[in-house]
């Protein structure tokens, strides 16, 4: 038997990881260059997408090794913003963001990161390519929520996707003392909504 064999699935996984965080880093270091503020505007864009990818990457191998990560404030305006490039450029579809920030709940950011991520994959399946998915962030009565609306068939019409979806939305809600509503009526599109403690009613 090989030695990879004898290692297990979980000591592969780790592996995996360490090597794949050695590519993300590079990622990260090619996509903030010296005189990048001298780019064109479209193509700064893109680096601050691809820049933003490589992040969210990094947190995942994080999160996978099991490295302990601080339950701190975050702002959950940015988190949106910096998942909507992702949502577009893999559904083609039109993601338009209502708030200003900050709008904070106290959380591990990226547990947080990834219920918002799966939210708006799930809208954006919904609406289909070219259509539209619509997302407030507000504070509310102590709450800081989250409301993303797409133009789908309705709650339970949407494909499956490939990944964890509502089961990392409630973990984060929970996690946060949180919850989820969601309305659908009988006619098309479904409205979400990620309800947050807020500053005012956050548990510390």
């Amino acid at each position: 038997m090989s030695p990879l064999a004898r290692s297990g699935p979980q000591s592969d996984t780790t592996r995996l990881c360490h090597d794949l965080r050695q590519y993300v880093a590079a990622g990260l270091l090619a996509a903030d260059m010296p005189g990048d503020d001298c780019l064109d505007e479209a193509v700064r864009r893109r680096l601050d997408t691809l820049r933003g990818l490589f992040a969210g990457m990094q947190e995942l191998i994080a999160a996978q090794l099991g490295e302990l990560r601080p339950v701190t404030w975050v702002d959950l305006v940015d988190l949106v913003a910096a998942c909507v490039p992702v949502v577009e450029l893999s559904h083609a579809v039109t993601v338009q963001v209502h708030g200003h920030g900050p709008v904070q709940t106290q959380g591990d950011p990226v547990l947080v990161r990834r219920a918002l991520s799966n939210v708006l994959d799930n809208a954006a399946r919904a609406s289909g390519p070219g259509g539209a998915v619509q997302v407030t962030v507000h504070a509310q009565g102590g709450l800081s929520v989250v409301q993303v609306e797409d133009e789908g068939l309705g709650f339970g019409h949407v494909i499956p996707g490939t990944g964890q979806g509502m089961s990392i939305v409630d973990m984060a809600l929970r996690a946060c003392h949180g919850r989820l509503e969601i309305a659908s009526g009988p006619g098309a599109g479904t409205t979400v909504r990620l309800l947050f403690p807020g500053q005012d009613g956050a548990h510390r």
